[in-house]
């Protein structure tokens, strides 16, 4: 079973408690539905750290494609250095279920929630320089690139969240939201990384050669090719892998709830969810 049948099954088996706690009379429980703009924060330092691992697939391709281009040469690699800039933009939705032990002026509710996000990771900017040497002459080949690409992951994660309302009287008021969760492992195999580069291959007494390529790999792709690759070459290098087995969510939001009527809330919040997100919402309490 795949992680989202297996996420649709954990929702359903979740229905059954909250609603026989709703059933309660002092009870409520709150089905509602949000949508939102999301930017990287939170997991910053663990995709500079996957950028890193990007330049350096990136790098293989340039190899093969030098490879595939020029198969009269035989080389090594003596040294290369990639600079990358990136940035972030995405969107998130989701639907979630609340209930409040304390019923419709309770305080504390504690709910489930589904939450689709799109992240999105422009690398503006790839700069590479390898230092190639041909095994057979000992003369050293040079090639010069820049390029751009992105990587764009689509995480559905499945999160427990504890909200206090402050003044849940009032027509207008704030609340507070601390949420945990995870995306399986699959949303990191189906993430993708598209990349384009063009650069120049000097050899010596060759007129300089340019060579450019693009394409659209997943993780799961690059994993195994990498995988592949280390094996081929015979090196002791760990082959590209995830910095974790799990994708995982954390949410800490501050935010709006205004009644339109007894059983419509609309609400609009902000703050942390992974990156940074700001959210609108419709909630409907029963």
């Amino acid at each position: 079973m795949t992680f989202p049948r297996r996420l649709a099954a954990m929702v359903v088996l979740a229905l059954f408690p909250v609603g026989f706690l709703a059933g309660a009379d002092s009870g409520k429980i709150e089905f509602g539905f949000h949508y939102g703009s999301w930017s990287l924060n939170l997991l910053k330092p663990v995709f500079e750290s996957l950028a890193d691992e990007f330049g350096e697939q990136i790098k293989n391709k340039q190899l093969d494609k030098i490879e595939l281009d020029r198969p009269d040469l035989d080389f090594r690699v003596k040294s290369f250095r990639n600079e990358i800039d990136f940035d972030s933009s995405g969107r998130t939705f989701g639907f979630d279920i609340r209930w409040y032990p304390g019923g419709e002026e309770g305080s504390f509710s504690l709910g489930l929630s589904v939450v689709k996000t799109k992240m999105s990771f422009g690398i503006k900017k790839i700069q590479t320089e390898l230092f190639l040497e041909n095994t057979i002459s000992r003369q050293e080949i040079g090639f010069m690139a820049e390029g751009s690409g992105e990587v764009t992951a689509n995480p559905l994660a499945v999160l427990l969240s504890l909200r206090w309302d402050i003044a849940p009287r009032a027509v207008v008021h704030p609340y507070i939201t601390l949420g945990f969760g995870a995306a399986g492992v699959s949303a990191w195999d189906e993430t993708t990384l598209r990349y384009d580069f063009r650069g120049t291959l000097t050899v010596p007494d060759e007129a300089p050669e340019t060579i450019a390529e693009s394409g659209t790999k997943t993780l799961l792709q690059l994993k195994a090719e990498d995988r592949q690759r280390k094996i081929d070459e015979g090196s002791p290098e760990e082959p590209f892998d995830y910095p974790i087995r799990f994708f995982p969510f954390v949410q800490f939001h501050f935010g709006l709830k205004a009644k339109v009527t007894r059983f419509v809330h609309l609400l609009v919040d902000f703050g942390v969810l992974d990156g940074f997100a700001l959210r609108g919402g419709l909630a409907i309490r029963i």
